[in-house]
């Protein structure tokens, strides 16, 4: 987790989710849940509205916990979830699977590069970074693409502590500094 900075009650969770399928034996069912999850919630305004709905009753949370995943996700998943709710925690789903994912990927030996770029980057141009972040890293590389409008040009990729810094003001700096220093 030394990309991202969570809350302990976060990660104390997807420590011990993690835990507890390690214990079961079912760490690939639960990994493809929380895939799974993590794309269904950044593609539903719905679901997100759900987990992050305060006022339900925890009784009304569970019916609909069960009516959208169950026989869909595997039983540990599930009762997580309904763990959540009964806690009233479930509006934390969202970072825990996160951080679940991050801590499934450092276990994996896959590092994670959070890439701010000054335009949208094409599949194929995120492929190439993908490799070129590896080639520095010795490892596996997921990139993590964020549009930041006030970079002029260019990108910025962080892994861990390092950062590469490909943007147009620190190049234009760099070779300020030569044209001075001759």
């Amino acid at each position: 987790m030394s990309t991202i900075q969570v809350p302990e009650v976060v990660r104390r969770y997807a420590v011990t989710l993690l835990g507890a399928t390690a214990e079961r034996g079912v760490g690939d069912a639960v990994g493809g849940d929380l895939a799974g999850l993590q794309a269904t919630l950044e593609a539903s305004a719905e679901l997100r509205d759900f987990v992050g709905n305060r006022i339900l009753t925890p009784e009304a949370a569970t019916k609909a916990l069960d009516a959208l995943f169950e026989g869909k996700v595997d039983g540990l998943t599930l009762n997580f979830m309904r763990l959540l709710v009964q806690r009233r925690r479930i509006h934390l789903l969202p970072a825990i699977v996160d951080c679940a994912q991050q801590l499934l990927a450092e276990q994996a030996g896959i590092s994670t590069a959070q890439v701010r770029s000054a335009v949208e980057l094409s599949s194929e141009q995120v492929e190439q970074l993908q490799q070129r972040l590896a080639g520095h890293t010795g490892g596996d590389v997921r990139v993590e693409v964020e549009v930041d409008e006030s970079l002029r040009g260019g990108l910025i990729a962080r892994i861990g502590d390092k950062v590469f810094d490909g943007t147009i003001e620190t190049q234009l700096a760099r070779l300020h500094r030569r044209l001075i220093g001759n």
